[in-house]
């Protein structure tokens, strides 16, 4: 019975085992499913906020270049260059040492005052005409080919906006995006006359950072070398940002997600790690800014909220599953027998003692259930019993020699006490009592009987009779058959169940 109770306890503690492993499994499969998800739409976020700063690069692209074309025809600013150089020649300082910037008079500081007025008028006539408005820090700045000689090499900082205009006195349209004194502009330069040009400057400033953020839905930083950074981050956050180096058109993770509060119910914890490894922190796009050689405008979305509902969802999960591996393993050590053994009433016990020793005139008294049919079975095992012992003693003996009843093979064990027998061996004591040949049943009957008998013997011992058919049990009868028939030279074999060490068993014996 202890060995029954234990291969119970471990069965459920192997299920329960099992289940938990199954829904761990589940619930890892489940995550990073739900993961990759976020992540896709996170990256479909940055692609749609993606397009939408390439259409406000366009946008200004567009304006710059409307508006240095139009100002660049604006006839006031066209004269005032062409009087600048008709009147060179008395502006031009006699003379000065070789290497040195030239020196501007008072007329030329004058005329450059007055120069930069009319442009930035005719550009304020530009964007009253198209019906838009650069921003509060556009440039706009024209010479005519005296001026640029004067002006001499441009400096590193103002080096790539000069090349506009110079490009644009030599009669050739420009437009792109430049660096000048460590900011991004998109540069738009026109010819405004055979010897003179001017260059718009439209610049990318915090304003702009932070309206393509709103109209991007995600966190906006301008990153390009020799370039003071503009992030709507903090300057922590925006570091990773700031000397973007991945590829511009697909999205990137940056970072990990660090450890965050969450809540079970009545249950706050500080901070709770990432299951199954911490994911991106952040996940971001950049659109290219072309010129500018690792020029960049990087959009970010964070991943804390979608990937931290997660993690704590899939925390409380994995609490459930904990706890029910916990309860599996407590109701193991409550596991008990399948079936607990009937406890055999005495006047039982006592009847089945005198049928067996011979006095088949005892009678088990009327119980229910199991014990109601043995106490039946014994009772008519006695009745068909009694006639024919009866008739036996009277009968002479034969003048041939009666069949001999050979001992069983293999030995049976002891009978228990009388208190302790099994239902099973009240069963045996009643078929025992039966005298052999008073009733008659053909091999194939008695076998099938024995393996009707078998498996209830083995069930009320709590052995398993899965997998147990009537075909194997008829091949084991055979071939103990035979070898009892090969030893004995004996016609036929009787077969009995009986309990052995607690375990079904069969007891042959050969018969004459």
């Amino acid at each position: 019975m202890l060995r029954v109770r234990a291969m119970n306890r471990v069965k459920v503690w192997a299920y329960t085992v099992v289940v938990a492993g199954v829904g761990v499994a589940a619930l890892r499969a489940d995550l990073l499913s739900r993961r990759s998800e976020a992540t896709a739409a996170l990256d479909a976020r940055l692609a749609a906020g993606a397009a939408q700063v390439s259409a406000t690069t366009r946008a200004i692209s567009r304006e710059a270049s409307a508006a240095a074309a139009f100002t660049a025809r604006d006839a006031q600013l066209v004269q005032a260059l062409n009087a600048k150089e008709a009147a060179q020649a008395k502006l031009l300082p006699r003379k000065r040492a070789r290497g040195a910037p030239p020196a501007l008079s008072d007329d030329e500081e004058a005329w450059e005052a007055a120069l930069r007025a009319v442009a930035r008028a005719a550009l304020d006539g530009a964007e009253k005409t198209f019906g838009f408005d650069l921003p509060d820090g556009t440039v706009v700045t024209a010479g005519n080919r005296e001026w640029l000689a004067r002006k001499g090499e441009p400096s590193v900082a103002e080096g790539e906006a000069m090349a506009f205009l110079r490009g644009a006195i030599a009669g050739k349209a420009q437009r792109g995006w430049v660096r000048l004194n460590g900011a991004v502009f998109f540069a738009a330069a026109a010819p405004a006359g055979e010897t003179a040009g001017l260059v718009v400057l439209v610049p990318l400033d915090e304003a702009w950072v932070k309206a393509a953020a709103a109209a991007a839905g995600a966190e906006v930083t301008l990153s390009a070398p020799d370039v003071k950074p503009l992030s709507t981050l903090r300057a922590e956050a925006a570091q990773p940002f700031t000397a973007w180096a991945a590829g511009p058109e697909v999205g990137t993770d940056v970072g990990r997600l660090a450890p965050a509060p969450a809540s079970f119910g009545p249950v706050k914890l500080a901070k709770v790690p990432q299951p199954w490894g911490a994911p991106a922190a952040w996940r971001a796009r950049a659109v290219p800014l072309e010129g500018v050689k690792n020029g960049y405008v990087v959009l970010a979305v964070s991943t804390a909220a979608p990937l931290g509902a997660l993690a704590a969802s899939h925390w409380a999960a994995l609490a459930i599953v904990v706890a029910l591996l916990l309860v599996g393993v407590a109701v193991g050590f409550l596991v008990r027998a399948a079936e607990a053994p009937a406890t055999v009433p005495e006047a039982l016990v006592q009847a089945a003692s005198r049928i067996d020793r011979g006095d088949f005139a005892a009678r088990a008294p009327r119980l229910a259930g199991r014990l109601g049919t043995i106490a039946s079975a014994l009772n008519k095992a006695a009745e068909l019993a009694g006639p024919a012992a009866a008739g036996a003693a009277s009968a002479p003996e034969p003048s041939v020699a009666r069949a001999l009843v050979l001992p069983p093979d293999p030995v049976p064990v002891p009978a228990p006490p009388p208190a302790a027998v099994p239902a099973a061996g009240l069963l045996q004591a009643a078929a025992r009592a039966a005298a052999p040949g008073t009733v008659e049943v053909d091999e194939e009957t008695h076998w099938q009987q024995i393996f009707q008998d078998f498996l209830r013997t083995r069930a009320s011992c709590g052995e398993t009779t899965e997998g147990l058919t009537y075909e194997k049990f008829r091949l084991k009868l055979e071939g103990n058959k035979a070898a009892l028939a090969s030893k004995y030279a004996c016609k036929s074999v009787k077969f009995q169940v009986y309990v052995k060490d607690g375990k079904a068993a069969l007891k042959a014996t050969p018969v004459k």
